[in-house]
């Protein structure tokens, strides 16, 4: 979960540095945020914060009932445990539960500040708004990853029990 927050503040970063790099005039960039980006970050990511929040305690109580509380699946996770105590039974899905969360946090962090600080027009609030917005992003990346290899394991099971 660290590396995965981790690797979305450096995404952000190496964003925002390249377009402080590359883009000569920062005021017009400016301008153009505030009168064309700004107000389609703010509503895609307020639609995509509510969006996930509803959908988080569905997938996670599904996938609970469908492939963690699986026979075949505990059968495994007690072979694992053998080899390393440490183990948990429901550790991926809580880790799945976690970056989920901060998913759908950084979303409606991300659109609030396009809302308020978006509002100033200097490049430090633009560049924030902008880095806030790579992170999200990135951040929402990796859920998609984490829920994909959650499905997969799901799918597996399903095709396990009916052959």
């Amino acid at each position: 979960m660290r590396i995965k927050f981790l690797l979305s503040v450096l995404i952000g970063s190496i964003v925002v540095a390249c377009v402080y790099w590359f883009v000569p005039d920062h005021q017009h960039l400016v301008r153009f945020y505030g009168e064309n980006i700004r107000g389609s970050l703010f509503t895609g990511f307020l639609t995509l914060g509510g969006f996930l929040l509803s959908l988080k305690t569905f997938i996670i109580v599904k996938m609970k009932e469908n492939v963690y509380d699986d026979e075949r699946y505990i059968e495994i996770f007690n072979h694992k445990k053998k080899l390393d105590n440490s183990l948990s039974l429901y550790a991926p899905l809580q880790n799945l539960s976690h970056l989920l969360f901060w998913s759908i946090l950084s979303c409606i962090i991300t659109s609030v500040l396009q809302f308020s600080l978006g509002l100033f027009e200097n490049w430090v609030a633009t560049s924030i708004c902008v880095f806030m917005a790579v992170f999200s992003v990135s951040l929402l990346i990796f859920s998609l990853v984490e829920i994909k290899n959650n499905l997969d394991c799901w799918f597996n099971f399903i095709e396990k029990s009916k052959t």
